[in-house]
């Protein structure tokens, strides 16, 4: 019997079957009806809601509902949503919980089949929360609708409009949003979801989309990664998590998904505090830390309890996922201008189960030609107070992806070059236009060179600095999609994460 290949779609293709998905008109609506929304953005979390979804450039129409004000934020407001001159993509509900199933029976009889609530109130509080919620599945089955939540602050679209790069759709509180990027979150938690965008800004975590998905009572965790499994814009995927309804589900949608699309989680229960925390967030009920340990093992799921380490995971599988960049195995090249800064990486990098082999002579020969005679070759290459930017950012990386002897390079030594020159400048030294010069030759020499080296060979260099990231230098790799990080203790992590990815990766697609 010849069995008929299966031909992979086009990226194109991949979007026109993403239309169908019921998440999808959520997550892309062409109009909105809002309930809770006024005109006091101090006091009023769907004000502010609002205005997000308004200065994200929000393409359709927005109809608020509200029972005494004739326009809100400048929009015609109406006093049912039966007034309303059309059927709206999606209902965005931010109303006490009492008043939610009444407002979701006039959304069914207008014909909305999309709704957010954000609302709380429900199985968090106990009996009477548990009664509404039943209430409020009756209503979305009886109607045949969908929605997010309820106790959640919704979505952020950053590919709302992929034509606009400024555009997307914000229906959270918070109003700072993230780069627009290949990761996508799906977040147990509104605070999780949205909180972490300043850091994103700063630190270049570039998310394309986050989900609050609250109590889950109409679309779950499970729902959100078949979703993002076939979505063309994510390649990366953060969640968040309380607990798993589906576990079964949960765990064979993930297995799908994790050998092309790396999935990173934080599991907030697990311990007596953390479990009572949980109960009064979201109602849920977790479980033993070590059962979510097995879950994730099992569906390749890479784990942490770190908030940090999770963006610095994810930052650092969207930079191999959009490069194809993935490590061929766990040897460690290490470049510096500081012998402690050097030492460090070595010590973390071997006990996170990497290696930094001593280079062979004809490699320590070929590096010692372009050092001073103080420094070493032997692996770390410590160059000591050499302040050729080029030998240290480019050359050296360079005879080391060449030599083969390397999985993966790190390199201290970023410095802001322009506070460096104006610290020098400010204290009586004459700088004249060549040395002024010299970052734009570093920048035209570096960035992209290397990210094709990088491509080339496969192998990934992270670069590391004293400096925090509000420097310019640093904001210059950032802006640039290169790795680079304040201080020496997140990027043997981050190699140990890429490199453990990098070989279940190639095992699971042979």
């Amino acid at each position: 019997m010849i069995v008929p290949k299966v031909q992979k779609l086009t990226k194109q293709e991949q979007q026109e079957l993403q239309k169908t998905h019921f998440l999808y008109k959520i997550l892309n609506p062409e109009s909105i009806a809002i309930f809770g929304a006024n005109n006091n953005l101090l006091t009023t979390m769907g004000s502010m809601q609002l205005r997000n979804i308004r200065e994200g450039g929000f393409k359709g129409d927005i109809y608020p509902v509200h029972p005494r004000l004739d326009e809100v934020q400048g929009y015609k407001a109406y006093k049912n949503v039966s007034d309303i001159p059309e059927t709206p993509d999606l209902a965005f509900i931010i109303l006490p919980p009492k008043i939610v199933p009444e407002v979701m029976e006039e959304c069914g009889e207008k014909g909305i089949k999309q709704l957010i609530i954000t609302s709380g109130g429900f199985r968090e509080v106990g009996k009477d929360g548990f009664a509404l919620s039943k209430r409020v599945n009756q209503i979305a089955n009886q109607y045949g609708m969908r929605f997010v939540g309820p106790n959640c602050l919704g979505i952020y679209n950053g590919w709302y409009d992929p034509e606009n790069y400024d555009s997307h759709f914000n229906t959270m509180w918070i109003y700072e949003t993230p780069e627009r990027g290949n990761i996508s979150i799906i977040s147990q938690s509104g605070t999780i979801a949205c909180h972490i965008f300043w850091h994103c800004q700063d630190w270049g975590v570039k998310i394309g989309k986050s989900l609050s998905i609250g109590n889950e009572l109409n679309i779950d965790i499970v729902d959100y990664l078949q979703f993002l499994r076939d979505d063309p814009q994510t390649q990366v995927i953060g969640l968040y998590i309380e607990e798993i309804k589906r576990g079964r589900d949960f765990i064979n949608i993930a297995k799908k998904i994790t050998p092309t699309k790396p999935i990173v989680a934080i599991y907030a229960g697990g311990t007596e505090a953390a479990e009572r925390s949980i109960m009064s967030h979201t109602g849920a009920i977790g479980g033993d830390q070590a059962i979510y340990d097995a879950v994730f093992k099992e569906a390749g799921i890479i784990s942490t309890t770190s908030m940090k380490r999770f963006l610095y995971y994810l930052r650092t599988l969207s930079f191999a996922q959009q490069n194809q960049v993935f490590m061929k195995g766990k040897k460690v090249g290490i470049i510096t201008d500081s012998g402690g800064s050097g030492s460090m990486m070595t010590k973390t990098a071997e006990q996170l189960g990497l290696n930094v082999p001593k280079f062979s002579k004809q490699l320590q020969k070929e590096i010692g030609q372009h050092i001073p005679p103080t420094a070493s070759s032997l692996n770390p290459i410590d160059v000591t107070f050499d302040i050729d930017f080029l030998n240290l950012f480019k050359k050296f990386p360079k005879i080391l992806m060449e030599s083969g002897e390397v999985d993966a390079i790190l390199v201290y030594g970023v410095f802001d070059l322009d506070d460096v020159l104006q610290t020098m400048e400010e204290s009586g030294m004459e700088i004249d236009d060549q040395m002024r010069s010299i970052g734009q030759i570093i920048e035209r020499a570096v960035f992209k060179p290397m990210k094709r080296l990088m491509k080339k060979y496969s192998i990934p260099v992270f670069y590391v600095g004293p400096m925090p990231y509000r420097y310019e230098w640093m904001r210059k790799f950032i802006s640039h999609g290169i790795p680079v990080f304040d201080l020496w203790d997140a990027p043997t992590e981050c190699l140990r994460v890429l490199g453990k990815y990098s070989e279940y990766r190639r095992i699971k697609m042979k």
